[in-house]
């Protein structure tokens, strides 16, 4: 295949990838493969070269035992996994009057699914992987760790190898814009009910992002969609109906990795995933 027509043929995955679907403002790298999940929004992005290429949706922590968010690397690809149940996934087991297993062979009956690939440091028990429940994706349902659909988990898994980036964000609130030039908003609940360090400067981003496309933003749309949280794109700027956003073509716009005023309050370290320093971190699954 010539580089000519791998060039096109990425261009044209990435925009399927990218229709329809809100990015977090995560910078990726602009050399090799990353992997980005953004918790608020159960979904898995892998990029290439900078570039989006696939998504898929996923469950992550429940509130109790949340995803941690941080910088990471993949460290091993395991298929067909055995799962050595944590110890304190045993103890639930024992309060629960349920049989306490100390480990689950591969097979239909292992919540790892069909394939575990592990990020961070093995002591932190941290991975995406299949699952033996595909209805608990999307969701908030584990206790850490990320899980997909088997056929995603196995095809993220030929996609990526050991070495590659990984970032686990928190973003509520995204900011997309279409080829036409119009600003999107996406919110999505707090499921973890983290002060949400966006929402001081929103009011400011969206008044300058005015100012320089000397276009106006509908505010009541603005309210309506932080009111229902429910990770539908609104248009913003869009004259009389909006057009379907599932058809779409969404690219992000730079406002938490790339504030505009160094005075705004908060740290943008958290739209780059990187832990609090007292961030505890959940055991497997």
């Amino acid at each position: 295949m010539s580089k000519f027509v791998a060039s096109i043929l990425l261009a044209t995955i990435c925009l399927t990838a990218r229709a329809g679907l809100p990015e977090p403002d995560v910078l990726v790298v602009e050399h090799g493969r990353q992997v980005v999940i953004n918790v608020p929004q159960t979904r898995l992005f892998l990029y290439q070269d900078g570039k989006l290429v696939k998504s898929w949706p996923v469950a992550v922590g429940k509130m109790l035992t949340g995803t941690p968010t941080g910088s990471f690397d993949i460290t091993g690809i395991y298929h067909d996994p055995t799962w050595h149940v944590p110890k304190s996934i045993q103890a639930e087991m024992r309060a629960q009057g349920k049989p306490v297993l100390t480990a689950v062979p591969p097979g239909d009956d292992n919540p790892l699914g069909k394939v575990f690939i592990r990020f961070g440091e093995p002591g932190l028990g941290l991975g995406m992987h299949g699952t033996n429940a595909p209805g608990s994706v999307p969701g908030f349902r584990s206790h850490g760790c990320v899980r997909l659909k088997n056929p995603d988990a196995l095809d993220l898994a030929g996609l990526v190898s050991v070495g590659d980036a990984v970032t686990v964000a928190y973003q509520a609130i995204l900011l997309n814009q279409d080829p036409a030039g119009n600003l999107w908003l996406t919110a999505y609940r707090n499921p973890y009910g983290h002060d949400d360090v966006s929402m001081p400067w929103l009011a400011q981003v969206l008044l300058k992002w005015q100012r320089d496309h000397k276009v106006a933003i509908f505010g009541q749309r603005v309210d309506e969609s932080l009111h229902l949280r429910n990770g539908k794109p609104v248009c913003l700027t869009c004259q009389g109906s909006a057009p379907d956003y599932r058809n779409v073509g969404l690219t992000v716009y730079r406002w938490l990795s790339n504030p505009p005023d160094s005075t705004l309050p908060g740290d943008s370290s958290a739209s780059q995933g990187r832990p609090p320093a007292s961030e505890s971190l959940p055991p497997q699954i």
